[in-house]
């Protein structure tokens, strides 16, 4: 009996055990599960939603519990859907992370900051999106019209995939979108700048952008300074430091590079470096001077206007009374000095070396500088006049007559009608009509919004490289 007994005990026993094992095995599995779900990863600390959109957190556990503190601005439900109600920030718990939820206003408007834009083969772009009413960058779906030719990223990034033409579009969460026209050209077989050697005079900026060959595109150019004490770069702005030299750098998506030595000095007297390239400008120059009397007038006229002008000088008039002083005034006015022979007594074939060496030698010694640019009497031109000019040779492209038509209203007319920017304006400082015409006409360009500078200005500020014994009528 007792034996019976035993074995129903041990029974009984064996059950309530067995039943305590599997209580504790469910238990350990839910206690398992809960840790695990309590100790999920979370990749990031902070998102960025716009007001209204929605985020289906990626949580891999059912069990993830989710709490968002600030819910005037962020609500989270229990399936870990982030809904962004308004602008602020909120702490949201995800299991036992903490994610900092930042809300922008919903964008009002969506546009890429060029229409339409050139791409290489092979070449990865980011075209710029502008979102109006937002600072949101997230939230955004790309695509491209034509993935046979052009490929998009989730980030927005463009590739070129084949030659063609395609859309790259864009919609927002709130039904907004965006497109522009991306042409994929070949790749880039070179490079080159607009020159291979380049002098920038301190005070003063450049801008040169490179070109790549025909047919071919590379939206990104990177351009770099080998000496950044000498100057310095902003994309195709070459920005001066100090005196010295420096060798730029541009190169291609592909590999292909161009190379532009830059001397970098100060500048002559000549050349003010305050002058704004991007606002029309004309050169003023005047032929067969000095003449104190008339001369004089002209240059009070420029300096009351903030002008300059290069005055070809007749040289052995230098000797007449006051006019030495009148050239020694365009020196420290900043005008340019020039040449116009020794005496005025020869034309084209008939000017002699002499003629042009004399009058180089007598400016010098008047002003203690030598001219910088010449100019032919007459405007006749010859082999000698280039072999000996020492200088380069300036015509023009506005002819006053003023020699001929002695009027100051006419004079004054005709250069208001014809003056465009990148044009030298002929006339002669020895005419008292001449002198009052500029005292008219100077003060209305300025009104118009010209510049009034001289040639050397002129080419400087128009990318032009001057050199001796060839002849330049303009800078348009």
């Amino acid at each position: 009996m007792f034996a019976g007994r035993k074995k129903s005990v041990s029974i009984k026993s064996a059950a309530v055990f067995l039943a305590v094992l599997l209580i504790i095995s469910f238990i350990a599995v839910i206690v398992d599960r809960n840790i695990r779900a309590n100790t999920i990863h979370v990749n990031g600390k902070a998102m960025i939603l716009g007001v209204g959109q929605e985020y289906d957190y990626p949580a891999d556990d059912d069990l993830v519990h989710y709490k968002s503190y600030n819910k005037d601005v962020v609500t989270v439900d229990s399936n870990g859907v982030f809904r962004a109600v308004s602008k602020g920030s909120a702490l949201v718990k995800v299991g036992t992370s903490e994610i900092t939820v930042y809300v922008e206003d919903a964008p009002t408007a969506l546009s890429f900051s060029e229409n339409e834009l050139s791409i290489g083969v092979g070449e990865r772009y980011m075209p710029s999106l502008q979102v109006v009413g937002s600072e949101l960058n997230t939230g955004f779906e790309f695509s491209s019209s034509d993935p046979n030719v052009l490929g998009v990223d989730s980030a927005g990034n463009v590739i070129g995939i084949a030659n063609g033409s395609a859309d790259v579009s864009v919609k927002s969460y709130n039904g907004l979108s965006a497109s522009a026209r991306v042409n994929v050209l070949s790749a880039p077989e070179s490079i080159q700048f607009p020159v291979s050697e380049k002098t920038i005079y301190l005070g003063t900026q450049k801008y040169m952008k490179p070109s790549v060959s025909s047919g071919s595109a590379s939206k990104m150019i990177y351009i770099d300074s080998d000496n950044t004490s000498v100057l310095k770069t902003e994309g195709s702005n070459f920005i001066p430091v100090s005196a010295g030299e420096a060798t730029v750098t541009a190169k291609t998506y592909n590999g292909k590079t161009a190379v532009c030595k830059v001397t970098v000095a100060e500048a002559p007297f000549y050349i003010r470096t305050d002058l704004d390239p991007g606002k029309p400008m004309v050169a003023l120059s005047f032929d067969d001077g000095p003449n104190a009397k008339t001369t004089s007038v002209i240059l009070d006229t420029l300096e009351q206007n903030h002008g300059s002008a290069t005055f070809f000088m007749v040289a052995n008039r230098l000797s007449k009374q006051g006019n030495a002083d009148c050239a020694k005034r365009m020196v420290s006015l900043g005008c340019q000095l020039g040449n116009h022979t020794y005496d005025h007594s020869h034309y084209g074939k008939d000017v002699t070396p002499a003629d042009i060496t004399n009058g180089i030698n007598a400016i010098k010694n008047a002003t203690g500088y030598a001219p910088s640019v010449f100019r032919p009497t007459g405007g006749y031109l010859s082999d000698t006049i280039k072999n000996n000019a020492a200088a380069p040779i300036c015509l023009w492209s506005v002819d006053t007559n003023d020699w001929k038509y002695k009027d100051a209203e006419r004079i004054g007319k005709y250069v208001l009608d014809h003056a465009q920017d990148g044009d030298i304006i002929l006339m002669h400082d020895i005419y008292k009509t001449s002198a009052e015409a500029v005292q008219k006409f100077v003060p209305e360009l300025v009104k118009r919004g010209f510049q009034i500078v001289n040639i050397a200005e002129l080419a400087y500020y128009k990318d032009a490289e001057m050199q001796n014994g060839h002849v330049y009528s303009s800078f348009h």
